[in-house]
């Protein structure tokens, strides 16, 4: 790349903040062949373009540092392929594997161009168009993660006092059926009201704090079973 279209390529993206715009530009400026995409090359100057965001003191955008980690993932798959050819175009890449790519993205040191191993041909859409798939498949965990995370957050964002008062409330709810039914242990189960995911969430919580501090034990003989209650003496 010439000075002059690392500029454009640059202003390009930072007003649009599109990855495949980068992918496009770069494709156009190092002269790809659209119908059988060279990956390390395509890698590289993505790579390359990041480098350059970075000493420009930009923002790199989430999904341009994800496209970047499966180029470079790619890359790898290219120079040294394993014995069986995948049959996605893009490999799947968890969250441990996400962030140690983005940590080696943070210094990117070019190597010399390593001998490469005959794949298949891979065109430019294709390309794009798996990692588009790609990045729907991020965006949905992400989403499910982050409701996930906001179910959660209304179950136990209750104030201090409020915990304090369940705590009590349950803590006395053991006592008085301990002593009603005559038993050292109660059934979880018996001091629920409602069977419901909610009502379960409320009890459940005060419990742990009880069981935390000492007042109470909870033992549960297998996952998913009964949890018997007992108040420590």
């Amino acid at each position: 790349m010439n000075k002059l279209t690392e500029q454009d390529l640059l202003k390009t993206v930072m007003e649009s903040e599109s990855w495949e715009d980068v992918i496009y530009n770069i494709v156009s400026i190092e002269g790809l062949d659209p119908w059988d995409i060279d990956i390390v090359k395509l890698a590289d100057s993505f790579l390359r373009y990041i480098e350059n965001i970075k000493m420009l003191d930009f923002r790199i955008p989430a999904k341009i540092v994800f496209v970047a980690a499966i180029l470079l993932k790619l890359k790898t798959e290219t120079l040294f392929p394993k014995e069986k050819e995948e049959e996605s175009v893009i490999p799947e890449i968890n969250e441990d594997e996400f962030k140690e790519l983005r940590e080696k993205l943070q210094q990117i040191k070019l190597t010399p161009p390593l001998e490469r191993m005959p794949t298949r041909t891979v065109t430019l859409d294709e390309l794009v168009e798996a990692l588009r798939k790609a990045m729907k498949v991020k965006e949905r965990k992400e989403y499910r993660r982050h409701a996930l995370g906001k179910k959660v957050a209304n179950h136990i964002n209750v104030s201090e006092e409020d915990i304090e008062k369940r705590i009590e409330n349950l803590l006395k709810e053991i006592e008085d059926l301990t002593k009603l039914l005559k038993k050292e242990k109660v059934e979880f189960s018996r001091l629920v009201d409602k069977w419901e995911r909610e009502e379960i969430v409320k009890h459940f919580l005060p419990l742990l704090y009880l069981a935390n501090r000492g007042d109470v034990t909870a033992e549960q003989e297998e996952f998913f079973k009964e949890i018997y209650v007992s108040k420590k003496k």
